[in-house]
């Protein structure tokens, strides 16, 4: 059976959870707990040279990050394809995937450190912190996180990440003017890659990023209606927010 490394409030987990379940793949669920550095044990980055989650392994071969995890689950399991048939459109779920990389992804980090993060940790005193990252690796990510709990929200950054959020969106609405989804009508990896952002933007209660497109909205409705978006969602003992520290 394939083995699933992930954490459950994570947003690339997500997307591979979400990718499983919309094709019917049974796994083997191996919590790695971020908010225990398990991610950067030598085990696990034996795994996953990375030192992030997801990882999966299959028939004794580990694959690494979430885009390319999504299309090794398509291409080698059975269940409804998610990449389309012709190359015109596999060409544009493939630059999809890669905006939600490289743009969709880095801009919704920045309500998460400064909207969930920083609040959950603000709540810690000096001794809770100290206990809490004595166990992490690196220097400088310690002071970062302790720099987060006692600094203030970067204004900055969260007008960053919506400027960030504008130049995807702008792209997502013309598309979905006169598509069901992202790639035409047919719901694909493109649409998986973009899911797990609603989770955490409602999570940040950051949703305002989404109020000048309708066509936008529409597409997120029918996300969230799938049985498999609500199964893939953290349960609330899941949520990073949930769990203790210290």
């Amino acid at each position: 059976m394939l083995e699933l490394y992930h954490y459950g409030d994570s947003l690339c987990s997500m997307k591979v959870r979400l990718c499983l379940i919309e094709k019917g793949v049974k796994y083997n669920s191996k919590f790695v707990d971020l908010m225990k550095f398990e991610n950067l044990t030598e085990d696990y980055k034996k795994l996953n040279p990375n030192a992030v989650v997801p990882t999966i392994v299959h028939d004794g071969t580990a694959i690494i990050e979430s885009t390319v995890i999504n299309q090794y689950i398509d291409e080698v399991f059975d269940g409804p394809s998610l990449t389309p048939k012709d190359p015109v459109s596999r060409a544009r779920m493939r630059v999809w995937t890669k905006l939600q990389d490289d743009v969709i992804h880095p801009a919704v980090q920045k309500p998460i450190f400064n909207l969930l993060v920083k609040p959950n940790l603000a709540v810690k005193s000096d001794e809770e912190l100290d206990e809490w990252l004595d166990s992490h690796p690196l220097e400088k990510s310690r002071k970062l996180f302790k720099g987060a709990a006692r600094g203030p929200v970067d204004e900055a950054a969260l007008e960053d990440a919506r400027t960030q959020f504008k130049f995807v969106f702008d792209r997502m609405e013309v598309t979905l003017r006169d598509n069901e989804w992202l790639c035409g009508n047919s719901y694909s990896l493109a649409d998986v890659a973009y899911a797990p952002m609603l989770d955490r933007l409602a999570q940040c209660e950051f949703l305002e990023v989404f109020d000048d497109y309708p066509h936008l909205q529409t597409w997120a409705d029918r996300i969230r209606d799938r049985d498999a978006f609500q199964e893939m969602r953290p349960k609330g003992e899941e949520r990073f927010t949930n769990m203790e520290i210290g």
